[in-house]
């Protein structure tokens, strides 16, 4: 069983992803924000988290530089969840993300990512 943090402003997305994953019989936590997120991350240590980039307080890209900051941190997968299009370029600098997921996204399509970016494990 993996265990998944979903980091999401949306609170329907977080549920929907939440039902979608808990489904799969995965370990799932979620976080209404960046802030939020890194607090979770003080106490688990997921093998994948799905991340939306454009959030109030803390956005995606400044998420992920905590991240990066951390050691125990640096190597979690990272899939990017966005409506905004042009991000994969400016999250290229973060060696852990392993996947863009455009919002709306297809419930099946990101089903079959999120098992392919699990069996992966870290990267690099």
């Amino acid at each position: 069983m993996a265990k998944i943090l979903i980091v999401d402003d949306e609170k329907e997305t977080v549920e929907l992803l939440r039902l979608l994953l808990d489904k799969e019989t995965h370990e799932v936590f979620t976080a209404l924000g960046g802030e939020e997120a890194l607090d979770i991350l003080k106490r688990q240590t997921p093998h994948l988290i799905l991340l939306d980039v454009t959030m109030p307080k803390m956005d995606g890209y400044t998420f992920m530089s905590h991240l990066q900051a951390e050691e125990a941190t640096r190597d979690i997968p990272v899939m990017v969840l966005t409506g905004r299009e042009g991000m994969k370029d400016t999250f290229q600098v973060f060696t852990n993300v392993v996947d863009f997921i455009p919002k709306p996204f297809d419930i099946k399509e990101l089903r079959v990512r999120v098992h392919a970016a699990l069996e992966k494990g870290t990267p690099r």
